[in-house]
């Protein structure tokens, strides 16, 4: 199939624990929505793995989608995934991608990105807050 010359639209990029699919109907059931992350220290990694739901229109030919992990304390790729190949032959059709997410570095509390790229285009993000946990001090006084 030819690469497409035109940008997808991203209509919904969700981070959640899990993501399953009903397999009767087809549709995606995204479980644990999360924005926020907290850790008991930096820099750490995250103790779990994520899913990440892309829903796209638009897509006319193929496209290469790639996402990145983005501290925007100093905008410095901290994870990417593979290239992945999606297509499609009308560009009215949405399609929806499952992409797991395996544990990712957290160098310091602050703001982070998910960010959906094709054609080293960014078309969409989701930002993460990343705090940490209060201590137990903390948290009797």
């Amino acid at each position: 199939m030819k690469k497409s010359n035109s940008l997808p639209v991203l209509q919904a990029l969700v981070l959640a624990d899990r993501i399953y699919t009903d397999h009767q109907t087809g549709k995606r059931i995204i479980c644990g929505t999360f924005s926020k992350i907290f850790s008991s220290g930096f820099p750490s990694v995250t103790s779990f793995s994520a899913f990440a739901f892309i829903l796209l229109v638009d897509v006319i030919g193929e496209v290469v989608l790639q996402l990145r992990f983005v501290s925007l304390h100093d905008n410095q790729i901290l994870m990417e995934s593979k290239p992945m190949r999606i297509q499609s032959n009308d560009p009215l059709t949405p399609l929806d991608i499952v992409v797991q997410i395996p544990p990712f570095p957290l160098p310091r509390a602050g703001i982070y990105s998910f960010e959906c790229w094709t054609d080293e285009t960014m078309i969409g993000s989701v930002r993460i807050q990343v705090g940490k946990l209060p201590s137990k001090k903390d948290s009797n006084d």
